[in-house]
């Protein structure tokens, strides 16, 4: 099994919203950009190629069931871009959503070639370089330091999320829900996703990654969220997630990716897991309150 290495670095930051484990409301938890380009201002080749592809993610996500790839412009001014939403949402609020990433990254790094927005219920990545399919080791981990849970439950809850990370893999969408009766202590809900540009096989490699470098912060919690460039991990004692997703109806993931290719356009805190080359390039930010990130 392959593991990926992270390096660890501490934030303390404070989400003005109430950003809380307790409901799941949709909220931005981190972005990162790349250092300001200011040869990239508004009006210049990469920043009218960048408004392009936005555009074409926020209108191609829905009809490809939650994930959408494309790539426009030639040679210096190509951008590459990305979006994933939650594969529990309904079509709307991943409209939503993508919509909400699409202002923040615009705002929050408005001359970065790099960027990477997370929400709760969706992730926006778009570069000057190629990303697709490659494997990242940024990873973030929230969960409240007092939450812990009940101490009968917890030999059960960690092989229950071990479980989840093992099975969704093998799903069509890289996507899983599952749930634990714990008896007296109610239920624990799980949920597990990868972006549809991974195997499944690295969909695994990243689920694990995840539990082993984040399972002494939250293996005896209640409630905690992992979040990453390719995969992400939610455990709860509520159904936090909807029983009912329009995004992921009715379609094989080998149509989906069928349609991502044809969709390629040319044209004109907390203490927080990344990896070391992207330490020295880019700055992070992230929000949480009463709640903490790992």
């Amino acid at each position: 099994m392959q593991i990926l290495n992270f390096v660890t670095f501490l934030f303390v930051l404070v989400y003005p919203n109430g950003f809380s484990l307790a409901d799941d409301t949709n909220v931005q938890t981190c972005f990162q950009c790349s250092q300001p380009d200011y040869s990239v201002n508004e009006g210049t080749t990469f920043q009218n190629n960048l408004k392009t592809l936005l555009d074409s993610l926020a209108s191609n996500v829905v009809d490809n069931h939650g994930f959408y790839q494309t790539i426009v412009g030639k040679k210096g001014n190509k951008v590459y871009g990305s979006i994933l939403c939650r594969g529990d949402i309904s079509s709307y609020d991943c409209s939503n959503c993508t919509l909400g990433a699409i202002r923040d990254a615009l705002n929050d790094c408005p001359n970065s070639k790099d960027v990477s927005i997370w929400f709760r219920w969706c992730f926006l990545s778009y570069s000057n370089e190629s990303f697709f399919g490659v494997m990242e080791t940024t990873a973030f981990a929230i969960t409240n330091d007092t939450d812990f849970d009940d101490p009968s439950v917890v030999p059960e809850g960690f092989p229950f999320v071990t479980g989840l990370a093992a099975a969704a893999p093998d799903e069509p969408f890289l996507f899983k829900t599952a749930v634990l009766n714990v008896n007296q202590s109610g239920k624990r809900y799980g949920m597990a996703q990868c972006t549809r540009d991974i195997s499944g096989m690295d969909c695994r490699s990243c689920l694990d990654a995840q539990l082993v470098n984040f399972r002494t912060v939250v293996g005896n919690k209640r409630r905690w969220e992992v979040y990453g460039s390719n995969c992400f991990m939610w455990y709860n004692d509520y159904q936090f997630y909807f029983s009912a997703s329009s995004l992921l109806s009715a379609a094989s993931r080998a149509s989906s990716c069928t349609r991502l290719i044809i969709g390629i356009v040319i044209g004109v805190t907390a203490t927080f897991l990344i990896s070391d080359s992207l330490a020295a390039i880019h700055f992070y930010r992230c929000f949480m309150s009463g709640d903490v990130m790992y």
